[in-house]
């Protein structure tokens, strides 16, 4: 499948990697800033018929492992080896994409220990906050775990962009991806598009996805819940949004098309907003 990938260079660590969802949630905050709130909801309500997919980040040349019927394998440490797997290079997702699981024995992420990069981890030690005055409270310290990508981080994209991608990635790699962006974490430089033929089955019977989805209509998956949190304008308001559970990356559908604007709205809105979740599969074709 072709698509455009737009490639992340971290310069500063991150608390989690980007997540289609939070990642929209970011670009469509910068379009109202750029467009003004009814640009927004106008793109919105357009949403769901176009085309438009967009991924999660993945280090460059990997991909998630496909939700298929796993093997049943008798040998404990090869069982713990298949189980680790959460990437796949594109070779091994091409061939688990047309004969299944059992392409994984031979796949050289089993055999010779082949695995992508792995983000530095790192222990940052910050000082507690009064609440009532605003500034550091005396004699309260603690630390805060992060993870620092090394090499190219890819976002893949589908169909006709409703905005500047580009344009908008850039927006929110200099102010920061996610939780900390305002003590100087989630920064990265983009570069791209670059066209890319994404791996998939020649032809397939179902589709697994590249970004968070919806649980309805999933057929292999595992679900996560999901507590996240207002951004952009909101916040400072009441944190959270409503929880919700949802299907995880490499999940797999029948539904190729499958797209639902999630209603996350707290119980007290800021400003009587209403928030919604964008929930997406971003489908490469397997065989059932």
């Amino acid at each position: 499948m072709r698509a455009s990938a737009y490639y992340l260079r971290f310069t500063a660590p991150v608390r989690a990697l980007p997540r289609a969802s939070t990642l929209l949630g970011h670009l469509f905050w910068w379009y109202r800033y750029t467009h003004g709130k009814e640009a927004l909801e106008e793109l919105l309500q357009r949403l769901p018929s176009l085309d438009f997919r967009l991924s999660s980040a993945y280090p460059e040349g990997w991909l998630p492992r496909p939700k298929l019927p796993p093997l049943q394998v008798e040998d404990t440490t090869l069982r713990k080896r298949l189980k680790g797997l959460a990437l796949l290079s594109f070779e091994t997702f091409q061939n688990v994409a047309e004969k299944g699981e059992e392409a994984l024995l031979e796949a050289p992420e089993v055999t010779k220990n082949h695995a992508p990069p792995t983000p530095r981890r790192l222990r940052r030690t910050r000082v507690g906050i009064d609440r009532a005055t605003g500034g550091a409270r005396k004699g309260v310290l603690f630390t805060q775990d992060l993870l620092f990508p090394t090499g190219r981080y890819a976002v893949y994209a589908l169909g006709e962009p409703p905005l500047d991608l580009l344009e908008g990635l850039r927006f929110v790699g200099s102010m920061g991806y996610g939780g900390l962006a305002s003590v100087g974490a989630g920064v990265f430089q983009v570069e791209g598009p670059e066209a890319v033929d994404l791996p998939e089955a020649q032809e397939a019977n179902a589709w697994a996805t590249l970004a968070p989805s919806p649980l309805e209509g999933a057929l292999y998956y595992e679900p996560e819940p999901y507590w996240g949190r207002l951004g952009g304008g909101y916040v400072g308001a009441r944190p959270f949004k409503k929880p919700y559970l949802r299907a995880k990356e490499g999940s797999v559908y029948r539904d190729k098309n499958a797209l639902r604007l999630l209603d996350v709205t707290p119980s007290e809105p800021p400003e009587g907003a209403r928030v919604v979740e964008v929930l997406q599969v971003f489908p490469l074709g397997v065989k059932v």
